[in-house]
């Protein structure tokens, strides 16, 4: 099982359906630049895997 390192303080505000749908594209095992939805606009959501842990940044806001 890989560790989730989310790399930004952001997603400690992140409302909790956002963050649940986020997890699901890291629980299914996808890489690369994701939308999310965050609050009333969309982000972009870099993951990345890295050795045994999986890196999730913010790569840009729209």
């Amino acid at each position: 099982m890989a560790t989730v390192v989310f790399v930004d303080d952001d997603f400690r505000r992140m409302p909790r359906a956002d963050m649940a749908k986020l997890q699901r594209i890291i629980a299914s095992g996808k890489s690369g630049v994701h939308k999310v939805s965050f609050k009333d606009r969309e982000i972009n959501v870099e993951i990345k895997k890295q050795g045994d842990k999986v890196l999730v940044r913010i790569s840009h806001i729209i």
